[in-house]
């Protein structure tokens, strides 16, 4: 009972702090957009110098959400803490000209693993969870096909890697038993088509959203003592993120994330970071 009472406070904490942090990052937003009434834009010539034509690196506080309706105990797939993630940006404008993206989870995802089995004390033990995240990142490459005054768009191809595993436990009197990780699973690379759109919203905010669509390639590493079937289908991926960029190198957005499963076993895991942080 005590164990279970310190789960749910913990779990409460942890909501407690994504609600604050979601209210931070609108409240932050929010003054940043100000200006949007009665006032004249000047497009992307003011927002050259801050956002296009030069590369930016960025680096920010998350706060991510993990989830896998699909898993038997699903409340079990249900995290959520602080994590990091880190970002490269080499937009042009221009029709015809070109445009990288490039994004990484996998550092705030070890210090936040890490600061857990420093609090649980359960060390490499295995535990009833559903894993998204990355090593290298996902890359994108885009060719502007819309330039105007206030909106640019392009077109292009994505390649990403993807770490992926969803272990089930058994129920033995209330207890977790015989825990299992099935496919889709392991360390995957891919590739798709990639969509950019960027929107001045005022002259010192700017909305730069992003999707993709990636079909694995091949499967690299498959994770250790996992249920393999080499006949599986191999998983797709989908992207969206979404970031206001402001002129005082503050940014923010959302991004999220999720497996496409194309096989018969139960596994729909989705990762959504609510993030805030500085560009230089």
């Amino acid at each position: 009972m005590k164990t279970e009472l310190n789960t749910y406070n913990a779990h409460k904490t942890q909501s407690t702090f994504s609600v604050q942090f979601v209210r931070i990052f609108f409240f932050i937003m929010l003054l940043s957009s100000a200006n949007l009434v009665g006032q004249s834009f000047d497009g992307f010539d003011m927002q050259k110098n801050s956002y296009y034509d030069e590369p930016h690196f960025g680096a920010s506080l998350s706060y991510t959400f993990m989830s896998n309706p699909e898993a038997p105990y699903s409340e079990e797939h249900r995290k959520s803490g602080f994590t990091m993630r880190v970002f490269y940006k080499k937009y042009n404008l221009g029709k015809g000209d070109t445009r990288m993206f490039w994004q990484n989870k996998s550092l705030g995802d070890l210090l936040n693993l890490l600061v857990q089995q420093i609090q649980t004390n359960t060390g490499v033990a295995r535990e009833e969870n559903s894993v998204l995240s990355d090593l290298i990142g996902s890359t994108s490459w885009g060719w502007n096909i819309i330039d105007k005054n206030r909106m640019s768009g392009a077109l292009g191809f994505n390649l990403n890697d993807y770490i992926i595993g969803a272990t089930y436990f058994e129920r033995q009197n209330g207890e977790p038993v015989n825990g299992t990780t099935s496919e889709p699973q392991g360390y995957y690379w891919g590739t798709g088509p990639s969509v950019f759109f960027d929107y001045v919203l005022s002259n010192h905010l700017v909305l730069q959203s992003f999707a993709s669509y990636s079909l694995s390639m091949f499967r690299l590493v498959s994770v250790s003592d996992a249920i393999k079937d080499k006949s599986y289908p191999k998983p797709h991926f989908a992207h969206i993120n979404l970031e206001l960029q402001t002129t005082f190198m503050l940014y923010g957005g959302v991004d999220y994330c999720w497996l496409i499963n194309r096989g018969d076993l139960p596994n729909q895991t989705r990762r959504f970071d609510v993030f805030v942080g500085l560009r230089f």
